[in-house]
């Protein structure tokens, strides 16, 4: 021990393999959930909102689950743009559902 120095630290070891990263969260996949979210919270307060919103959750979900699958591994979030997809097509459905309904 010499001096007032931090005391010697091993040489850090590199990455023996690139693969031990783990894939990438598609963007749109999280465009998705939070479209499709946002299109319910603003059915409460404009109908037509929701519907506005509601569409781009189901084309950024179908858009992201083929990008998904197409980077083969490289990239997550299958679940994530299904879950949008579903979630953007509720909303849609509710909407039209609340519209037809008095008119029954």
């Amino acid at each position: 021990m010499t001096g007032s120095g931090p005391p010697d630290l091993p040489p850090a070891s590199p990455s023996t393999s690139s693969s031990a990263t783990p894939p990438v969260t598609n963007r749109k996949a999280i465009v998705s959930v939070v479209y499709g979210v946002c299109a319910f919270a603003v059915i409460y307060v404009v109908p037509l909102g929701g519907l506005v919103l509601g569409v781009p959750a189901i084309t950024s979900g179908v858009h992201a689950r083929r990008e998904i699958a197409a980077a083969r591994g490289a990239q997550s979030g299958d679940l994530l743009a299904f879950c949008g997809l579903t979630i953007g097509a509720g909303a849609i459905v509710t909407v039209v559902l609340s519209w037809l309904v008095p008119l029954l």
